[in-house]
């Protein structure tokens, strides 16, 4: 199963544990969405605070994702639910590490 169909699933079963372990030591989550609701862009580093991020998120159901359309081996498009508010999405796997986990992957509005 590729990277980023494993990063969906993840984020479909809202498990902050299997989406941290996608991610290199040195890694870089950066997410543009947030800002088309009214809040923060988000930027996580590493597996630790990726876990912690989305683990806080999807605890407090703050945040899913719906509907999603994987439309190559680094890219998916989705919904994404920012406390009830739904925004087109586009995750984009930009970077690997040599260990072949993600190192920059980007999320912006489609």
């Amino acid at each position: 199963m590729t990277l980023i169909k494993q990063y969906v699933q993840a984020m479909l079963n809202q498990d902050s544990v299997a989406l941290s372990k996608l991610f290199s030591p040195t890694a870089i989550f950066v997410d543009y969405c947030p800002k088309d609701a009214g809040q923060p862009q988000l930027h996580a580093y590493g597996p630790e605070g990726i876990d912690m991020f989305f683990r806080n998120r999807f605890l407090f159901r703050r945040f899913e994702i719906t509907d999603p359309l994987i439309v190559s081996d680094t890219q998916a498009y989705y919904y994404a639910v920012y406390n009830g508010y739904h925004i087109r999405a586009v995750a984009t796997i930009q970077d690997f590490s040599e260990d072949g986990e993600i190192q920059r992957l980007v999320v912006r509005p489609a």
